[in-house]
């Protein structure tokens, strides 16, 4: 079993980001009507906080690696008992398989290993899509409000990410400051980070 990380899903949270501005904001904002620009890959890349979160999702994604190499054995385990009964049973029909004294529950017992076996190679990936999107929720929600301190500062009424701009003036991309005031926290620069399992994730909505 392969298990991979990927910002993909960083992708999404920054093509949602077009934060809409509050009351305040829309009054300060109605003559400019300007926006500003934030390159979030850049963010994830370049800050410290991106950079400790990457260490650590890898950290995480080597662990479930190990786990799912250990479980190897087995899968090949049943791949050998599959072929056995395929070759003692040739000449039989499934359903004359199943009523055998010694094949039947052979089959049987081979077709709950194999289930178990998918289950928990279902459940190593799942925790680590699962770590991986409540993390990069996190990571939003930690900058988040860093950028909109930005737009405000700059009486900005939107913030667009960058891979959903064709083209901006250069003084309206706010990703440089926005890296260094997240980098001069000491608080903003340290990931929170640690396995969840896929039952965590299991019904949640995505954020908003």
């Amino acid at each position: 079993m392969r298990v991979m990380i990927s910002f993909a899903a960083a992708a999404l949270v920054a093509a949602a980001f077009v934060t809409a501005p509050d009351a305040q904001a829309q009054r300060r904002g109605a003559s400019s009507g300007g926006v500003v620009v934030v390159d979030y890959g850049r963010i994830a890349a370049e800050a410290a906080l991106g950079r400790d979160m990457t260490t650590k999702l890898q950290g995480v994604a080597a662990a479930i690696q190990q786990e799912a190499a250990a479980l190897q054995p087995e899968g090949q385990a049943i791949e050998q008992e599959r072929q056995r009964l395929i070759n003692a049973t040739r000449n039989l029909t499934r359903e004359q398989v199943r009523a055998h004294a010694t094949h039947g529950p052979a089959l049987q017992a081979l077709e709950t290993r194999a289930q178990q076996f998918q289950v928990r190679s279902a459940t190593l990936q799942g925790d680590l899509e699962c770590t991986q999107a409540l993390t990069l929720r996190e990571f939003d929600a930690v900058v988040r409000p860093v950028i909109r301190a930005e737009m405000e500062r700059r009486s900005a009424t939107a913030v667009i990410d960058a891979s959903n701009v064709l083209i901006s003036q250069p003084d309206i991309d706010v990703t440089n400051t926005v890296i260094q005031q997240l980098d001069q926290n000491q608080a903003t620069r340290v990931a929170n980070v640690s396995r969840r399992p896929v039952a965590q994730c299991q019904g949640q909505q995505p954020a908003q």
